[in-house]
C-alpha cells in the first residue's frame, strides 16, 4: 500500500500524544513527536515581547519544517505516517493569539513570510490527511489537570481559548480544502477504542481526491480577523 502522511490535530489534552504512541504500537504507524517534544532546550511559552514570540514560533515552525521531510521520506518508504500535531500548528496558534487579541497581526505576518519561502522550496509543507480529535472541554480539563507537567497549569486557560479559535479555523477552512482527506474522529473513551476510531478514519481519508496545496491555506491567515 502506498505511504500516507496523516496529522492528528485537537485541542490540548485532547489525546493526541496518547493516540499516536499507540497506533505505532498496534497498527504499525510511523509516529512523529509534537515538535515541541523534539526540541532541546524544549522552549518556553511565556514571552515577554513579539519578537521574542515570534523568535519561538519560528524556531517550532523550522521543526516542523524537519517532521515533514521525514515523514515525506517514511511516505516514500511506503509508510503510514501520524503526526502528533501536523506541520500548520505554528501558524494557527498564532491565529489564535491574533484573534484574543493578545498579539498584533504584524506577529502572524512575520511567521507567514516564513512559511511561504519554505513553502516555495519545498521545506515545508501539508500533510495527505487530517483527523481532528473533538474531545469535549470538560474531559480535556480532567486529562490535564491529571497531567500538569505535561499541561501547565498556568497555560490551561490560554491553550483552551486558543483551541476554540483554531477549531474554528480548521472547521471552516482547513476542512473545506481537504474535503474527504479531513475527519472529525472523537477522542473520548478507552485509548484502544480512540485507536481504532482513527485506524478506520486513516483508511476513510485515502478515498481518490485532490491533494490540497498550502497556498490557499497561508492566503486565508493572511487576514486573520476576516476568518469567518
Amino acid at each position: 500500500m502506498a505511504g500516507w502522511v496523516v496529522a492528528v490535530e485537537g485541542a490540548s489534552a485532547s489525546g493526541k500524544s496518547r493516540t499516536v504512541a499507540l497506533a505505532r504500537r498496534t497498527f504499525g504507524a510511523t509516529a512523529l513527536r509534537e515538535a515541541v517534544d523534539r526540541l532541546s532546550p524544549p522552549p518556553s511559552f511565556t514571552w515577554t515581547s513579539h519578537v521574542q514570540l515570534l523568535r519561538l514560533e519560528r524556531r517550532l515552525l523550522a521543526e516542523d519544517a524537519r517532521r515533514y521531510r521525514e515523514a515525506l521520506r517514511a511516505r516514500a518508504n511506503g509508510d503510514t505516517v501520524l503526526a502528533d500535531t501536523g506541520f500548520l500548528g505554528p501558524l494557527t496558534y498564532t491565529l489564535g493569539l491574533v484573534r484574543s487579541g493578545t498579539v498584533p497581526e504584524s506577529v502572524l505576518s512575520g511567521l507567514l513570510t516564513t512559511a511561504r519561502a519554505w513553502a516555495r522550496a519545498g521545506r515545508w509543507g501539508l500533510p495527505d490527511a487530517i483527523l481532528y480529535l473533538r474531545t469535549p472541554l470538560a474531559e480535556r480539563q480532567r486529562r490535564a489537570e491529571g497531567d500538569p507537567r505535561g499541561h501547565p497549569t498556568l497555560l490551561q486557560r490560554r491553550h483552551q481559548s486558543i483551541a476554540a479559535e483554531e477549531l474554528r479555523f480548521y472547521r471552516r477552512v482547513v476542512a473545506p480544502a481537504f474535503g474527504p482527506r479531513f475527519r472529525f474522529v472523537s477522542g473520548l473513551g478507552a485509548p484502544e477504542e480512540v485507536v481504532a476510531r482513527v485506524a478506520r478514519a486513516v483508511e476513510a481519508t485515502r478515498a481518490p481526491s485532490p491533494r490540497p496545496t498550502v497556498a490557499p491555506l497561508l492566503r486565508a491567515l493572511d487576514h486573520p480577523k476576516g476568518v469567518p
